[in-house]
């Protein structure tokens, strides 16, 4: 006689992991569908795609921050005879999300023909990079997502002619008024900078993450000259400031950028004198060819003051030029009152700081061979 019993169809364990693995396999199923449904895959594909984007060189980590959740497309572009490449980084729906228009080109540093448009009044980005952020606090609302960053990168001292990135931003969902918004942006470039060059066969030497990224002076932004600490720091003694007139100073924080300056003033910052330091390609040849100009008639007293100073650096940046302008101001000095001996004093301390931070050798009158 056969016993029948009631409750579980099975309750032997080897059914019951059967029943369970069927439960468990039943779910997951579900799951990916309302994964699939809310739309859980595309994020993941789009989110994938951004690691290998531009050959894989793209600085997907902080872009990710960046846009905060947009969806965006990469791609690359390159000049005749890959003289540069770009990675171009855009929105998908601008209408949801806002413009996204982010690129960072990379370009050989000996390149005669480029120009990166830096300036004396960038910020400069620190933490043991060569590079100035250029975004200027007093615009409009409107354009508070725009900026652009340069930056040298050198190839270990190798014989080479180095890396130049330059970053350019237009976006609707940054404020780069807030310093982490500048520090995101240019974690994005340092990062693509970096990873093109290693795997294009630059040693590069990198800095340290970026944490902070100060913003563009401006005229307007002048100070006491006494109280300078920045690029104009050392130029000029008390005495001699007194002497000259010079009772402001226009400065950008101090560190290697491809064009530093300092701006120094009258009492309303009306500009007296200008100094200013370019390296590399932050030079641009129509410049270097009037500054080469000016420096054939450098023995004795230049009757415009305007003295120019040169040095050899490290092989990315190859070298640098260092000039004094004295403003065209009918209430500002006459060529009659200039100070030569210590305008050229002046010159010779802001250049010989400014190469040391660029382990440059030290400057001098002597034009440098363009080894490039």
């Amino acid at each position: 006689m056969t016993e029948e019993t009631t409750g579980p169809l099975d309750s032997s364990p080897r059914r019951g992991r059967k029943l369970v693995a069927g439960l468990t396999a039943g779910a997951a199923l579900v799951a990916g569908a309302l994964f699939w449904a809310s739309g859980g895959w595309d994020s993941w594909r789009h989110d994938r795609a951004l690691d290998s984007a531009c050959d894989g060189d793209l600085a997907a980590g902080p872009l990710r921050e960046l846009v905060a959740g947009a969806e965006v497309t990469a791609e690359i572009r390159r000049g005749r005879a890959d003289s540069w490449w770009q990675c171009k980084v855009s929105g998908v729906d601008d209408e949801e999300d806002g413009r996204i228009d982010l690129r960072v080109t990379v370009s050989r540093a000996g390149d005669r023909a480029l120009d990166i448009g830096a300036a004396r009044t960038d910020a400069p980005l620190g933490h043991g990079w060569t590079g100035g952020f250029a975004f200027d606090p007093d615009r409009d609302a409107d354009d508070r997502g725009d900026a652009t960053a340069t930056l040298l990168l050198d190839c270990g001292g190798r014989r080479t002619d180095g890396v130049v990135a330059q970053l350019t931003a237009r976006t609707d969902r940054l404020d780069l008024g807030r310093p982490e918004d500048r520090a995101r942006l240019t974690a994005v470039l340092t990062g693509t900078a970096t990873a093109y060059a290693r795997r294009t066969g630059c040693a590069v030497v990198e800095g340290e993450p970026v944490k902070r990224v100060g913003v563009s002076v401006t005229a307007w932004d002048y100070q006491p000259v006494g109280t300078v600490s920045g690029s104009c720091a050392g130029i000029l003694d008390a005495a001699t400031a007194a002497r000259w007139g010079v009772r402001t100073a226009v400065e950008t924080a101090p560190g290697p950028k491809p064009v530093e300056g300092c701006v120094l003033g009258g009492l309303r910052g009306a500009p007296l004198y200008e100094f200013t330091a370019a390296y590399g390609a932050g030079l641009s040849w129509s410049e270097e060819e009037r500054l080469e100009d000016r420096t054939d008639d450098r023995k004795g007293d230049v009757p415009d003051g305007g003295y120019v100073l040169w040095a050899a650096c490290p092989e990315g940046t190859k070298r640098a030029a260092y000039a004094v302008t004295v403003a065209d101001r009918t209430d500002g000095p006459s060529e009659l009152a200039l100070d030569h001996p210590a305008l050229r004093a002046a010159l010779q301390r802001f250049a010989d700081r400014s190469a040391k931070a660029h382990g440059c050798d030290a400057p001098s009158t002597e034009p440098v061979d363009d080894l490039g």
